[in-house]
């Protein structure tokens, strides 16, 4: 892992997300085959289970018994995690259950579920006996559906029909989204790190941007919405630190009343070595920047950064004026290099070095999306212009509510808000 860089990266994290997601997911579709598909569901249980990058002669074991049939994803899993390597680390109860929620399911633990197993181990039950629930489950059969490998013997067709997405809900359009051709998805710039409480694991959301798409007419809308917007008692950006993952998609899913598909979240560790690895990005600034406080100094006009100056950029709020000034500016501006870096870097990525890249990518962004929603999202995508990506918030304001300084905004202007992007 990358040293931690400075801790007000999450102002800017988000940034990287769609264009993350696009050079890593979507060429697995556009330019790989079966063969780079099986690579990387290899290196999942390289990364996840023994915490490296695989090395060359097991890697290219592994991918030829699963291509020659040999092996199924059960395999492979049970081969990673009853290997000496990873029974020699002595990993506890609840850190053994987490390593297969995120190796198998790709997703944090569920409260309810990581519970119960925690109960069944500690009742008696074998740690085989529990990786054969993850092993006979659905969800880890949609994963290995996903990169085109048989779940395990026996198992029986895996269709689009009867599966589950991941983020909970049955795919009800023939694309895998909620409502078929039109998509959903939440980006999280997390406040978590390695070396701060709690680890990667949860904290609080302070970074937000929910992203609708229309595969039909090739149009994105990007929504901001501010960390502190007050919603259900408390401010919006806590729901993920309390309830993670799932307990976050529900709260956005009731603010913005829509069905998310999936979730795409970062956290403070590596932001300027990335934007560095991209080679920086070309973005506007529209007014003067003279902020002390991030180190940002820059003239109205055209800017190629790289990953130190965009982080002072993302960074800057004092003195503000567009936008609203301060945190709105920040916001604004973070969701304008986004649309940026998105549309400049899609061609970053060839089959011949999808590996090594897709290896990189991963240490920067957990996602819940699944190869054929990346497939159908790709086409829109790649056909995008800079017109075709809306940047928008709704009406808000800072408010007090009781003791907490937090954001406002009218209940039912808001809900129109929504409803009107969403019937984009």
């Amino acid at each position: 892992m990358l040293r931690k860089i400075l801790s007000k990266t999450k102002y800017f994290l988000t940034v990287v997300l769609v264009g993350v997601l696009v050079l890593t997911l979507f060429p697995t579709i556009l330019d790989g085959g079966s063969a780079e598909q099986v690579q990387s569901f290899v290196t999942r249980f390289y990364v996840q289970c023994l915490g490296r990058q695989p090395d060359s002669e097991g890697l290219n074991e592994w991918v030829c018994r699963l291509l020659n049939g040999s092996k199924t994803g059960a395999d492979v899993a049970e081969g990673f995690v009853f290997s000496e390597e990873f029974t020699g680390r002595d990993h506890s109860n609840e850190t053994f259950v987490t390593i297969l929620y995120r190796a198998f399911f790709d997703r944090e633990p569920d409260a309810s579920g990581y519970k119960a197993w925690l109960e069944r181990l500690a009742g008696g039950m074998s740690r085989k006996s529990v990786l054969d629930g993850f092993l006979k489950s659905q969800e880890f059969a949609g994963l290995c559906n996903n990169y085109g490998i048989v779940p395990y013997a026996g198992a029986p067709t895996y269709t689009a029909s009867t599966a589950s997405t991941y983020s909970g809900y049955s795919s009800s359009g023939a694309a895998g989204f909620q409502e078929g051709r039109k998509v959903n998805f939440i980006i999280w710039g997390d406040d978590s790190a390695s070396d701060r409480p709690g680890g990667r694991v949860s904290g609080r959301t302070d970074i937000n941007i929910f992203v609708h798409m229309n595969l039909d007419t090739r149009k994105m809308y990007l929504v901001t919405i501010p960390r502190d917007t007050w919603f259900g008692g408390r401010k919006i950006n806590g729901y993920h630190a309390s309830g993670g993952n799932a307990g976050a998609v529900s709260a956005f899913e009731r603010f913005t009343g829509a069905k998310i598909d999936f979730y795409a979240v970062t956290d403070f560790d590596g932001f300027a070595p990335l934007i560095d690895y991209f080679g920086g990005v070309d973005t506007t600034v529209e007014e003067n920047i003279a902020d002390s406080f991030s180190g940002c100094y820059l003239a109205p006009g055209m800017h190629h950064i790289n990953g130190t100056e965009a982080l002072a950029l993302s960074r800057a709020r004092h003195g503000r004026s567009s936008y609203g000034g301060g945190a709105y500016a920040r916001e604004r501006q973070s969701a304008m290099l986004l649309a940026d870096l998105l549309l400049q870097k899609r061609s970053m990525v060839s089959s011949g070095n999808l590996s090594n890249f897709l290896n990189t990518m991963g240490q920067y962004v957990w996602t819940n999306i699944s190869l054929s929603q990346a497939a159908q999202i790709l086409p829109a995508v790649l056909s995008m212009k800079r017109e075709d990506i809306t940047i928008t918030t709704f009406n808000s304001w800072p408010q007090w509510f009781g003791k907490s300084s937090a954001v406002g905004y009218n209940e039912a202007e808001k809900n129109q808000f929504f409803r009107n992007i969403l019937n984009q």
